[in-house]
């Protein structure tokens, strides 16, 4: 990895200089094969992110991040879904969003890793596990979950194990690198449709190049709250649609919508779990207008912007009911059973078991 270090900084009178992709490749197979020290890889990726990604470094690394992934079968039908790299700080709108879509039967295909200690936010798996999701799964149980339930999450250590190893020098960085943009475009089971937050739109930018070339029929860029995939109805946001043929900009506007409630509030895990056992349970309060208008406002996004429906005012109005029915809690409590039935196959002496308060 030293050599590739030196690289970077190889340029004339101090200057720094782009790896081809061929480099960048060889460099990327080194720190997944395990082939260099926790220093160096800490020191090429800050060394990398000082200097700026440049697209075919970036193309390279996730090339090679996806050759090391496990494979799974492919499910093209899905909504491919990370969640903030740092975690969550705000309540977490993507995952009764989710569950709203997969009680319709639009697969959500979630996935994510650890939060940094350095970010403070609460993880996904934090929160499923919380609720009683059971994680150690094998790969054809998680297959035939998802085919059932239409909804599944991966942790990043169980998807590419070399990315996973990569934990303790995220770290040790704590600042986001190119290992966090691999995160984020993983496509485990190969989703037509892909929906990814970014935290700033210079990452947007370039991630529309590598993402015309990745395959994907669609793939919605968003500069949502947190750097997550969530838009907020306070205010317009910008987000960017990306195929094969190119992409284009587009403003949503929620205030057009009828959606006038303030900013989401921070809250800690504790606050999270509290709220979301509340919204996906049905309730509607008052005290939960700000959260479950977030929830209504992205689930009736994403269910026009993927064809589940004929408008947005379809998509909102379905998203109400559906929480008005708690068939977000319904599939989460399907989720908790399923996971559990399939763990105590694999380890039959494990009978922990869960229900949805």
């Amino acid at each position: 990895m030293k050599r590739w270090i030196q690289a970077i900084g190889s340029g004339q009178q101090g200057t720094t200089r782009d790896l081809t992709y061929e480099e960048a490749l060889e460099a990327a197979h080194e720190m997944a094969r395990g082939n260099s020290t926790d220093a160096q890889c800490a020191a090429f990726l800050m060394a990398l992110c000082m200097k700026g990604e440049a697209d075919e470094e970036m193309r390279a690394f996730i090339d090679v991040f996806h050759s090391y992934a496990q494979p799974y079968h492919p499910f093209a039908d899905s909504l491919n879904c990370a969640g903030p790299t740092e975690g969550r700080q705000f309540f977490p709108v993507t995952l009764p969003v989710s569950l709203l879509l997969a009680s319709v039967g639009f697969s959500q295909v979630l996935h994510g890793g650890d939060s940094l200690p350095s970010r403070q936010g609460t993880a996904m798996q934090e929160i499923l596990e919380s609720f009683g999701v059971a994680m150690d799964l094998s790969a054809k149980a998680w297959e035939t979950m998802l085919f059932h339930l239409h909804i599944g999450f991966l942790h990043t250590d169980q998807l590419c194990p070399p990315l996973g190893k990569l934990k303790q020098v995220r770290e040790q960085i704590g600042l986001r690198t190119v290992i966090d943009m691999i995160e984020k475009v993983m496509n485990p089971v190969q989703s037509m449709n892909m929906i990814i937050g970014v935290n700033q739109r210079k990452t947007m930018e370039s991630l529309i190049p590598i993402s015309m070339r990745s395959g994907v029929q669609s793939i919605y860029l968003v500069n949502g709250i947190e750097g997550s995939e969530d838009l907020p109805i306070y205010q317009n946001s910008t987000i960017r649609i990306v195929t094969p043929w190119g992409d284009e900009s587009r403003v949503v506007e929620p205030q057009k919508f009828g959606f006038l409630s303030g900013p989401l509030q921070p809250m800690d895990k504790a606050e999270q779990l509290t709220s979301l056992r509340r919204i996906i349970g049905g309730e509607n309060s008052e005290e939960l207008k700000r959260e479950r208008d977030h929830v209504i406002f992205n689930a009736g996004l994403r269910l026009t912007w993927f064809d589940k429906v004929g408008s947005y005012e379809e998509g909102f109005q379905l998203a109400e009911s559906l929480l008005q029915r708690r068939e977000a809690q319904k599939v989460m409590q399907k989720w908790v059973d399923q996971s559990h039935r399939f763990t105590l196959q694999d380890y039959p002496h494990n009978d922990s078991s869960s229900k949805i308060g």
